[in-house]
Order: structure tokens, then sequence, then C-alpha cells
């Protein structure tokens, strides 16, 4: 079996990606376990407020748990590129992705010119 060599800065990121990784990690965990305890004790007496509130909450964290879901999907397939070798080539055009860009988003699959087709809206059709 071959024996992968990565350079300092791929290592350096590389130990970026698991540490976000871990964090991740455990705000869906520590979320999940608060979301099986906040069912034990349900409040006496709520108004409108209090509703409008916890509704309001309950957007917000599920906008920050899916975020943080497609965060570490993202880191995951970041780290089996680093493991392939293939950790900084760009997933559409097979280009380097700058060492800034990866430095700034080191999950980040995609050189600029690539992502930015990707962000790009599609096309009305007529």
């Amino acid at each position: 079996m071959p024996v992968l060599v990565v350079s300092p800065s791929t290592q350096q990121l590389a130990a970026r990606l698991l540490q976000r990784a871990a964090e991740l990690r455990a705000l869906l965990q520590q979320h999940a376990g608060a979301a099986v305890g906040a069912s034990d004790n349900p409040p006496d007496v709520l108004d409108f407020k209090d509703v409008a509130a916890e509704d309001r909450q309950a957007i917000i964290d599920e906008a920050t748990l899916a975020h943080a879901t497609a965060e570490l999907h993202q880191i995951v397939a970041a780290l089996r590129r680093v493991e392939d070798g293939s950790y900084g080539e760009c997933q559409d055009c097979g280009e380097p992705i700058d060492e800034r860009r990866l430095f700034a988003m080191p999950a980040t699959p995609f050189c600029t010119a690539c992502q930015a087709i990707h962000e790009r809206p599609p096309m009305p059709r007529r």
C-alpha cells in the first residue's frame, strides 16, 4: 500500500477540518439531547408571546442544525479527499485550488471559477 505524503499546509488544514467536525458533532449532539429533555416538562400556561418566541426559536434552531449538518457533510468529504490525495484539486476542473481559498474555506471542493458557475442562477427557459 503506497504511503500518502501530504504537505504541511494540507496537514494544518486537515487538523482544522477535524477540529471543526468535532465542534459540529458536539453542537448536533447537544441539540439532540436538548430536544429529548424539552418535552419532559411543558409549561403550565403559555401566552401568545411565549408561543411566538418558541416558534421563532424553533425556526432558528432548525436553520442552524441544517447548516451544521451540511457543513459537516462538506468536511467529511474534504477529509476523504485528504485521505485519497485529491484534496486541494477542484472537483470540477481538476485544477489546484488557490491555497488562500483553502485557508479561508478548508472544506471547499471547487476553485473560485467553478464555484462561481455553481452559484450562478439557472437561465430561465423560454
